[in-house]
């Protein structure tokens, strides 16, 4: 299904509905479609063809959705861009994906005022929104209000639709190409198997430039016909006042996220008893979290597993058994395997991979019409990311005897102590069961007999009367953990560092673990 066909049942049906909600502007289907084919029209007239790459650098806003499927329209390709980049790593994206435009929020411009002399591929930036200084770039909604009509391009299921620039923590991103063919197939899928209908109001809580908050909410609930509320940004605030005045029915949070949001002391006084469905992921999600969630909520937390690459491989099914601790089963038309460690040597096609046992970690591979095409003119990467059809996500898992599937970590974050693996998710867990630690991360340093050492991160509950020492987490991991799982170093910190999207920032951590055993 063409990306521009998406809404047209719901525009069929309820042309007067609501189809986002931000802020104090409410837009119909009918509004939302004319907003489009003016900007699409908008784009065309700046010579953006078929192919052609626009960037979108902004905050969260409707526009930031008029953008996409004006881009869908026209068949060009949409490149949202994280607004927490600073000008170098927009430079970056732009110029690795040669992207012909930049649209930018107003609020954002000091950050990319002197990106057009530093990208030769761009042909004009436009700016949405406030009020733009004469010397400033063009207002988008000039470009739009002179656009003419003109013939709409030819666009095929299998053309690329958007690229996202991951934020990997070592190395320059990478652009996650998806396809018409790939966003629709997880859109239906969504839907199908969250059993989403026109009565749903989901709440995109996190950035829209991400795919968890544009392919995992908003698109499949406008396909639906359903209503997307989009928050301006990340704060329990806003989350807890939209769930009070939208009465939302889904919404995706990061564990982070919605910790902050269970633990501000006006979530009490919250009914929650509007949500069908509240799901967490995007990184490891603690025991305190599920307890803090409890107690506010009769609602089981729905935790789910998805990279950029495949957005939501696998959910608890919200009308199902929710396992805790587990992402669930593979959502509807995604098929996920867990490559067992032996299978070091396998054919072109994947066809000769061994299976890890039920309970054996090993290397989670997923297929599905959902996958990314490749990475953005990388096609090193893209080559050792596939075997086959098969994508190789780097990440461990494992699936238990009733086939719920469980995440042990990342292969390279693999801590090898004394030719033994240790997974650091495993680690983090047990130290998170225990009542004084609030979060904690967990990296592998250097060590010239062992190969590497575990050194464990630990933030503790604010205010404890009685705070365990080193000693009393050791014997605490001791009990649980094998000898050698057990962390070789301790730190105590106050805050753990956070990526551009909210995760653990590994790195970071790896860079701190070398400085503090140089001391």
């Amino acid at each position: 299904m063409l990306l521009s066909q998406l809404m047209q049942d719901a525009l069929a049906a309820t042309p007067d509905k609501p189809a986002l909600i931000f802020e104090d502007d409410v837009l119909s289907y009918r509004e939302l479609d004319d907003a489009i084919e003016r900007s699409a029209r908008g784009l065309l007239s700046l010579g953006v063809d078929l192919g052609d790459r626009v960037a979108i650098f902004m905050r969260n806003r409707w526009e930031y959705v008029e953008l996409y499927f004006a881009c869908f329209r026209i068949g060009a390709i949409a490149v949202p861009l994280n607004h927490r980049f600073q000008t170098d790593e927009v430079v970056f994206a732009v110029t690795h994906c040669t992207a012909k435009l930049l649209i930018a929020d107003q609020a954002l411009l000091p950050v990319v005022r002197d990106v057009p002399e530093q990208a030769a591929s761009l042909i004009g930036m436009y700016v949405y929104g406030g009020d733009v200084a004469p010397d400033a770039p063009r207002r988008w909604s000039d470009v739009v209000a002179a656009a003419s009509d003109s013939a709409w391009p030819e666009v095929d299921d299998d053309d690329p639709a958007m690229i996202l620039y991951t934020s990997g923590s070592t190395g320059k991103p990478k652009g996650v190409t998806h396809t018409h063919r790939s966003i629709s197939a997880t859109a239906t899928s969504r839907a199908a198997t969250q059993q989403l209908d026109a009565e749903d109001i989901s709440l995109a809580a996190t950035a829209i430039c991400h795919a968890g908050a544009a392919i995992g909410v908003t698109f499949p609930t406008l396909l639906t016909g359903g209503t997307v509320v989009i928050l301006a940004e990340s704060d329990p605030g806003l989350f807890l006042d939209a769930v009070s005045t939208h009465r939302p029915t889904r919404t995706v949070l990061l564990p982070a996220q919605l910790l902050d949001a269970v633990v501000d002391p006006r979530a009490k006084d919250v009914d929650f008893g509007c949500f069908r469905e509240i799901a967490c992921g995007g990184d490891q999600m603690s025991s305190d979290l599920y307890d803090e969630f409890a107690t506010i909520t009769d609602l089981q937390l729905n935790q789910l597993y998805g990279l950029t690459e495949c957005e939501a491989v696998s959910m608890n099914p919200p009308f199902g058994l929710i396992e805790r601790g587990s992402f669930g089963l593979p959502r509807a038309g995604v098929e996920v395997r867990i490559a067992a460690a032996t299978s070091t040597a396998y054919d072109a096609d994947g066809s000769h991979v061994v299976d890890a046992a039920p309970g054996e970690a090993g290397e989670i591979w997923v297929r599905s019409d959902s996958v990314m095409t490749g990475y953005w003119d990388d096609p090193e990467h893209t080559a050792a990311t596939f075997v086959g059809d098969w994508l190789r996500t780097g990440d461990l898992g494992s699936r238990d005897a009733d086939g719920y599937l469980h995440f042990q970590g990342r292969i390279k974050e693999i801590i090898i102590k004394g030719g033994s693996n240790i997974a650091p998710g495993e680690v983090e867990d047990v130290l998170e069961a225990s009542p004084a630690v609030e979060l904690c991360g967990v990296v592998g340093t250097p060590d010239a007999r062992l190969g590497s050492l575990v050194h464990a991160f630990v933030q503790l509950h604010h205010g404890l009367t009685d705070p365990p020492t080193e000693a009393d987490l050791r014997a605490f991991a001791a009990e649980r953990l094998a000898a050698y799982k057990v962390p070789d170093r301790w730190t105590f910190v106050t805050d753990l560092p956070r990526n551009h999207v909210g995760k653990l920032d590994r790195h970071a951590l790896h860079l701190r673990a070398v400085e503090l055993d140089a001391r």
